[in-house]
């Protein structure tokens, strides 16, 4: 074999790139052929650019990217879509909104394929909106988060609050304004979590604040937790709806107070909250309001309070004036009833002593005769008698008088033997110390004073020496 015949190849066609892309392009054009068709995806990218409009489109499921395409909306489009969306368009157009909308295929030998978007449907947003909206609305009643809130205790003056909000917008703005500015003077103390209200993350972030505001709660008493969004297009409250929201708001055991958008708009936070106003300056008005209302009843009840104690003193007093009359009477009538009775006791004791007197003469009287008869009854023998026996017993009483006599004259004369004056004629004296006598030399001290009687003086002298007994 050759090597010419090792060396050759098959035959093949070889294109240029820009014969590729327009064979790609005539066959779009071949197979779409300009029409429209309705596309759903979700936007992961949205970028304006002088008069022209920039998307990544994407489809996901479970986390993993499905589809992926580049979208554009030209000049006359996006002023068109503009118009129809109205106060929607930044709500619907933005990273992690799902659309739906009319589109053609695009294939560009530089930029390769696209679709140019014509129409977004407002309607089908809405309503996938809603569906959800019942959806979730479904699992809080099957779950019992509606009332659960509500059962929360309200102070009567909720006067510590902590508010979620976005700083600076118009709501937690005139919120604020509204509550210090009462017409009443009342003071709130108000704590402030800042927390994203708006766009995809918006449900995360609120859930985040409940759950910071919940802890405190659990640190220092708080009356209410205050969630506050101003009013915008629907899609701006579509966060509102989230089942994690609601199941949170739900579980707070503190109450939670919300005003979110207008007056003709309710999210899902509405019907699981405490209390739900319209708006955030509602929600101001209703905290002062429940004070003002409060204050009434406290002055209501005060002087229904007075009256009734007012009453009561003037009863009391009418009650005093007669116990004061009782008191002023009632002595003086026991006085002359007691002094009646003292009266009546004192005629009856005396008439009861002079009737014991009487009988006590009368019976005097009768032992005086019967002695008077016993006496004159006694024989002479018998006086003589009884004269003899008074003699005798007068001559022995006179005897025994007269021993005894003798006897203490014998006494008396031991005495004067033995007494101090004849003991100290007979060369005896007494020492004293302090006027008291010694008779025991162990009784006195070195350098005590003792005085020594004689029967003629005394003598003072002063201790020097002393010699014990002999044992």
């Amino acid at each position: 074999m050759s090597s010419e015949g090792l060396n050759a190849q098959p035959q093949r066609d070889v294109y240029p790139l820009s014969k590729v892309t327009k064979a790609v392009s005539q066959m779009l054009d071949d197979r779409a052929g300009g029409k429209r068709f309705w596309v759903r995806a979700e936007i992961s990218h949205f970028q304006i650019k002088g008069k022209y409009a920039y998307l990544d489109l994407v489809e996901e499921q479970d986390g993993q990217r499905l589809a992926f395409l580049k979208g554009t909306i030209w000049a006359g489009q996006l002023q068109a879509i503009r118009k129809a969306l109205g106060k929607e368009f930044d709500e619907v157009l933005k990273p992690g909104r799902e659309i739906v909308f009319s589109a053609q295929m695009a294939f560009n030998a530089v930029w390769g394929f696209s679709l140019n978007i014509q129409e977004i449907d407002l309607d089908a947003l809405l309503g996938e909106m809603e569906r959800r909206r019942k959806a979730t609305l479904e699992s809080l009643q099957k779950e019992g988060c509606i009332g659960r809130n509500a059962r929360e205790s309200l102070a009567p003056v909720p006067q510590r609050l902590i508010l979620i909000g976005s700083k600076g917008t118009a709501g937690f703005t005139d919120f604020l304004a509204h509550l210090e500015g009462n017409e009443f003077g009342y003071a709130h103390d108000v704590g402030i979590i800042d927390a994203q209200v708006q766009g995809v993350k918006a449900a995360k972030a609120l859930v985040a604040a409940l759950l910071q505001a919940g802890r405190a709660a659990l640190k220092t008493p708080v009356d209410a937790v205050v969630l506050l969004r101003g009013g915008g297009a629907k899609l701006d409250l579509d966060a509102f709806n989230d089942l994690s929201l609601c199941r949170t708001i739900a579980a707070m055991e503190v109450p939670v107070i919300v005003g979110v958008g207008h007056e003709t708009d309710q999210t899902l936070v509405d019907v699981v909250a405490h209390t739900a106003c319209k708006t955030p300056t509602a929600v101001a008005s209703f905290i002062v309001d429940r004070t003002a209302r409060f204050e009434s009843e406290v002055g209501i009840e005060a002087q229904r309070i007075a009256a009734e104690s007012q009453a009561q003193l003037a009863e009391n007093r009418s009650h005093l004036g007669q116990y004061a009359i009782l008191i002023k009477e009632r002595p003086l009538t026991m006085v002359r009833t007691e002094r009646g009775s003292l009266h009546s006791g004192a005629n009856g004791v005396v008439r009861r002593t002079l009737a014991l007197l009487s009988e006590q003469r009368t019976l005097i009287g009768g032992v005086r005769a019967g002695l008077s008869a016993v006496a004159s009854g006694i024989s002479d023998a018998q006086k003589r008698q009884i004269e003899h026996i008074g003699s005798q017993l007068r001559t022995e009483v006179q005897r025994q008088l007269k021993q005894h006599e003798e006897r203490v004259g014998s006494v008396k004369g031991t005495l004067a033997l033995l007494g101090p004056g004849p003991t100290l004629k007979r060369g005896f004296s007494v020492t004293r110390k302090e006027g008291h006598a010694v008779s025991d030399a162990r009784d006195l001290a070195e350098g005590d004073v003792i005085v020594t009687e004689f029967a003629q003086g005394s003598v003072s002298s002063v201790v020097k020496t002393i010699t014990p007994p002999k044992d």
